[in-house]
């Protein structure tokens, strides 16, 4: 009887309860052979989405090849400092301005004329959204490309959000990469350490 007392208050004591979820250990992660970039908001392509924090993305190989499994596929995150609540309509006029900002940016050629073709429809699916997204290649092809994905906003410590992205081709070869990717996508990772440079 002594020992189950003082097994229920240690339990009692647990700072983390099991229906808490541990503080994330590290960073989030960049699987091998992927490349990763950070950019704090407002994003220099983007100014005009009104948000604090920082964007994190995760690219799989193959990112500008056409032909490989991995074109146009990652994975990206939003951390911000404001509460970035968005709806279906919000999130699509963002995810557009997002696209149109970055076209714009890269193609200085002017390859690219129909920048109106340019669209993202968000609809909501449950806790989180489905995107469609109609956009172009500007690195490469400079030709229209569809992408599909989802998005899920998650409430984080203090006020700010997390929300998580997934978008590839419907032909991707690393759909499931990306979804465990996302998965593991978590408030309060710290940004990962600068990869080393190249003597």
């Amino acid at each position: 009887m002594r020992r189950l007392i003082s097994l229920l208050a240690l339990a009692a004591c647990d700072p983390h309860p099991p229906n808490r979820p541990l503080a994330p250990a590290g960073p989030w992660p960049v699987p091998q052979a992927w490349k990763s970039e950070t950019i704090p908001f407002p994003l220099g392509f983007a100014p005009k989405l009104a948000h604090r924090g920082t964007e994190e993305l995760r690219f799989a190989p193959g990112f500008f090849d056409p032909a490989a499994p991995g074109y146009w596929s990652y994975a990206f995150v939003w951390r911000t400092e404001d509460a970035a609540a968005l709806d279906a309509a919000a999130l699509g006029a963002e995810l557009t301005e997002y696209f149109r900002g970055l076209i714009d940016a890269v193609d200085k050629d002017g390859k690219i004329g129909d920048r109106d073709a340019i669209a993202v429809k968000v609809a909501a699916a449950g806790a989180s959204f489905a995107i469609e997204a109609h956009v172009f290649d500007p690195f490469k092809t400079s030709l229209p490309l569809d992408l599909t994905g989802t998005a899920e906003r998650r409430a984080c410590p203090g006020g700010g959000a997390l929300w998580v992205f997934v978008l590839a081709p419907v032909t991707t070869g690393v759909r499931a990469e990306l979804e465990a990717l996302a998965r593991q996508a978590a408030c309060g990772q710290p940004e990962p350490p600068e990869p080393a440079k190249k003597p």
